[in-house]
């Protein structure tokens, strides 16, 4: 077996320009883990938030990337449910990830034998935004009587929870759209109607709940799901049924302290609404090893849901064969917060 693999590495943190190819050894795998021969890599927004910010317990130069699918090349001795030569999706679920690499080594518990009915491509582009996407929408559960609001709709997220809903049968569904290129994307690959859409440009608070409480017919929703923040955090809670459930990818239900501005807090409160934080990496950063199962499980239940056609993953955009070049332009895109779908590249 050779004994090394082309990478992009960050060799600082700051801009894209500290992304530059490299060549690095093969990484070696414990007891637990599998090797992976990556086959193609996505890319999410996390990815580039690190590459930005930092992390004080990471020292440059590192490998990042989280979604990946290809070959198991090799398994630990305690590494149970895989043998090389299995098709697997895995998501990375280590501090600095490590996906933008010819070969990914991760703990056996974070991989699952790859959907059946998705080339390596499109399986890469599933793990971060599927998990993300069923953690959040099981906390609320949903069920063929609720309606759900999702906020960013066209993004990875976004498109899974529509996607996932869908599977667990709720119909009322509405969401959010920026541009008209969102807007067909949501009507023409999601299927959502034209009058479920709502354009969030140039609305103010109150116009904005009023227009998504008009899409539902009047009534409040179910379950409110943010995928944005800011003004669609307000909008989320401010639109939330009684009792009902509000999810967030993003961050928490603003305080405001303005005094003629009413808060989050205030709105969910006097409806007794559940606010659920949704970090799709917590179980892996800060639980005990034996919760981090859960990981492979729903990579299984997500894969039987596409295998059976009860979920049809969106089309990805193929940036082409993995480089630093692509690696950059994948975090432009990201970073101008206008993505629809997710990217991903080829690994040769």
């Amino acid at each position: 077996m050779i004994d090394s693999m082309r990478a992009v590495i960050l060799e600082r943190f700051g801009g894209p320009e500290g992304l530059v190819d490299a060549t690095l050894p093969i990484p070696r795998i414990g007891a637990q883990d599998v090797l992976i021969r990556v086959k193609a890599v996505a890319f999410n927004p996390t990815d580039y938030q690190l590459r930005q910010k930092g992390n004080p317990d990471l020292t440059p130069p590192i490998v990042l990337g989280r979604d990946v699918a290809g070959i198991v090349e090799a398994c630990g001795a305690e590494a149970t449910g895989f043998r090389p030569g299995d098709a697997v999706f895995s998501y990375l679920a280590t501090r600095s990830a490590g996906g933008y690499a010819g070969f990914a080594a991760i703990p056996h518990c974070f991989a699952a034998p790859k959907p059946a009915s998705l080339d390596f491509l499109a399986a890469a582009s599933v793990p971060v935004v599927a998990i993300t996407a069923l953690h959040g929408l099981k906390r609320a559960r949903p069920d063929p009587a609720k309606s759900l609001l999702v906020t960013g709709g066209a993004g990875g997220v976004g498109s899974w929870v529509i996607l996932l809903a869908r599977a667990f049968g709720v119909t009322r569904i509405v969401t959010t759209a920026g541009s008209p290129a969102s807007r067909a994307y949501l009507r023409d690959t999601l299927g959502i109607a034209d009058a479920r859409i709502v354009d969030y440009r140039r609305r103010g608070r109150a116009e904005l709940a009023d227009l998504a409480l008009a899409a539902n017919d009047g009534r409040r929703f179910d379950i409110a799901f943010d995928c944005v923040g800011a003004a669609m955090t307000h909008l989320c809670c401010d639109t939330v049924e009684f009792e009902g459930d509000v999810v967030s990818v993003v961050n928490g239900p603003r305080d405001e302290t303005h005094p003629r501005v009413e808060a989050d807090e205030d709105s969910m409160f006097d409806r007794s609404a559940a606010f659920h934080f949704e970090m799709a990496s917590a179980l892996a950063y800060y639980a005990p090893p034996t919760r981090h199962e859960i990981y492979g499980e729903r990579l299984r239940e997500i894969a039987a849901l596409i295998d059976s056609g009860r979920v049809q993953p969106p089309p990805v955009a193929n940036l082409g064969p993995l480089s630093a070049a692509v690696v950059r332009e994948a975090h432009r895109r990201l970073e101008s917060g206008h993505t629809i779908g997710k990217l991903a590249a080829i690994v040769d």
